[in-house]
């Protein structure tokens, strides 16, 4: 087995990559100790759900719209499962934890910030490239997903 393929194949050492694996194990540790009312079951179904809604935006924006690319665009390797998977699930974990509280509005704006920081994060590494796409374009798109999309999801798995 030639292993140096698999590794180039799995383009673990794109550019800007550091920070995707950095930020997603932080976020991810915090979303499994700082959790106290997410029970491990809708943690584990939050996980799944939120993980195909990261690879449907991946899908579409990067390939159907071809928006932007990630790393080696041609690959598709282990920084894109941080990013389009780990990332966002323990963001919207540790969002969800504490959403039903009196500053719901307040949560929203703060994680969608955080994650246009991110996006924007990426792009300047030279991980994530834009092309015919704009960071702010993104706020409509997190404002949506943790105003409506995420709560709703939870609300689901607890029916």
């Amino acid at each position: 087995m030639d292993w140096n393929g698999v590794l180039k194949r799995l383009d673990p050492f794109a550019k800007g990559s550091w920070f995707i694996y950095l930020s997603g194990s932080i976020l991810l540790f915090l979303s499994a100790k700082l959790t106290e009312n997410i029970s491990r079951r809708e943690w584990f179904l939050l996980f799944g759900m939120v993980g195909f809604y990261g690879w449907m935006a991946n899908i579409i924006l990067f390939f159907i719209l071809d928006f932007m690319d990630s790393g080696d665009s041609s690959i598709g390797g282990l920084p894109d499962i941080f990013m389009f998977v780990i990332g966002p699930v323990s963001i919207a974990i540790l969002f969800l934890n504490r959403y039903n509280t009196p500053t719901k509005i307040i949560r929203v704006l703060l994680f969608s910030l955080l994650s246009l920081l991110i996006e924007y994060i990426l792009e300047k590494l030279g991980f994530l490239k834009l092309k015919r796409w704009k960071a702010y374009y993104s706020i409509p798109f997190y404002l949506v997903l943790f105003a409506v999309v995420l709560p709703w999801t939870l609300k689901l798995i607890r029916k």
